[in-house]
């Protein structure tokens, strides 16, 4: 399968890798991008310099918009989101998220994060309700 890719974000080695409440994964952003376009795996690093992830291990950025010099901080662990400046810059700022998993995802060094964007989506229709007896 061939993908383009991603011009928006630069992807780095995740920091503190096993370690509860301090894993990471540091995203750069590169130019202006609604964050919500894009999302992050897991899954075991193979020899070509592809991933493949794994089964129902997804987080989604959700909408909003980031601009370039940002960086946006994942932990894997549990946490309140929050947003702060960067020291020295007036503008460029550190999203910091959580992924709310209860435990750490890269112990291992063969597993990596896996960044990628959505560029189609189809959603479902939602179902009529029916009768309800109590």
């Amino acid at each position: 399968m061939i993908f383009s890719g991603l011009s928006q974000l630069v992807l780095y080695p995740v920091v503190n890798r096993g370690i509860p409440n301090a894993e990471r994964i540091p995203i750069y952003v590169q130019e202006p991008t609604n964050i919500g376009q894009f999302g992050v795996m897991a899954g075991p690093s193979e020899q070509d310099g592809f991933a493949k992830p794994f089964k129902d291990n997804l987080y989604w950025f959700s909408d909003g918009w980031v601009k370039s010099g940002d960086w946006i901080f994942l932990y894997t662990g549990s946490g309140a989101p929050k947003t702060e400046d960067i020291i020295g810059s007036k503008e460029s700022k550190i999203y910091t998220v959580h992924w709310g998993k209860t435990q750490t995802m890269f112990a291992n060094s063969t597993i990596v994060p896996i960044v990628f964007r959505i560029d189609a989506v189809q959603v479902g229709q939602k179902p009529g309700d029916l009768p309800q007896l109590f």
